[in-house]
């Protein structure tokens, strides 16, 4: 019978630069494309947060970063329109700087 060690004996020739750039492909692969939204999705949007704001209600928004969906929960703290983006206050009084062109959904909770 072969004593083998199976694929240990491979992992060592693996430099960590090949391993880095594996995860990385591997990672590109899961990125998604940005879904374009029409005008009246942006209106609603629009409208949603200006609620939000008005009465203190907690919002649901989905934000597209480097190709993947993230999904943040809180009160609308501030808009800042000069710099196009939206302060969200989360549970943990963790303020987040979302720009207008990343929101791909919002609705209230």
């Amino acid at each position: 019978m072969i004593k083998d060690r199976g694929t240990i004996k491979w992992t060592a020739m693996m430099l960590p630069e090949h391993v880095q750039s594996l995860k990385e492909i591997m990672l590109d692969e899961q990125k998604l494309k940005k879904p374009e939204l029409d005008e009246q999705a942006i209106e609603e949007f629009e409208l949603t947060i200006c609620e939000a704001m008005e009465f203190h209600r907690t919002i649901i928004i989905e934000v597209f970063e480097n190709g993947l969906f993230n999904t943040i929960t809180g009160t609308v703290h501030y808009i800042n329109h000069l710099k196009s983006q939206l302060i969200l206050k989360d549970d943990q009084d963790y303020f987040h700087h979302i720009p207008f062109k990343n929101l791909v959904n919002v609705h209230q909770e």
